[in-house]
């Protein structure tokens, strides 16, 4: 497979698995799902950053477990929802590892 066009940088803060249950607007019933929270650095216009939380399904969240602490790099796609921008970790994307830049 080629090089993705998206992907999300930040360190594994934490894996959980969201328990299954009944949607309250639909009434459907819906399986646990496995969670992972990066955090990472947003740019802002101003040239700086700000740290931003986020939540993704995962189909494995034990793939994250082992880099708890540490930085990864993984494929995504993106979703609108009204304003709000979404993301989902692809089906079969892994997580790799980021070697941490040396300080001058």
């Amino acid at each position: 497979m080629a090089e993705p066009m998206f992907t999300l940088c930040g360190q594994v803060m934490n894996t959980f698995v969201q328990p299954g249950g009944t949607s309250k607007k639909t009434g459907d019933a819906y399986d646990p799902r496995d969670k992972v929270q990066l955090l990472g650095q947003l740019p802002m216009p101003n040239g700086g950053h700000r740290l931003e939380l986020i939540t993704l399904n995962t189909e494995d969240a034990r793939l994250f477990e082992q880099a708890i602490g540490k930085t990864v790099r993984i494929a995504v796609g993106m979703y609108a929802v009204g304003k709000s921008v979404g993301y989902f970790i692809p089906q079969g994307a892994k997580p790799f590892l980021v070697q941490p830049r040396p300080t001058a």
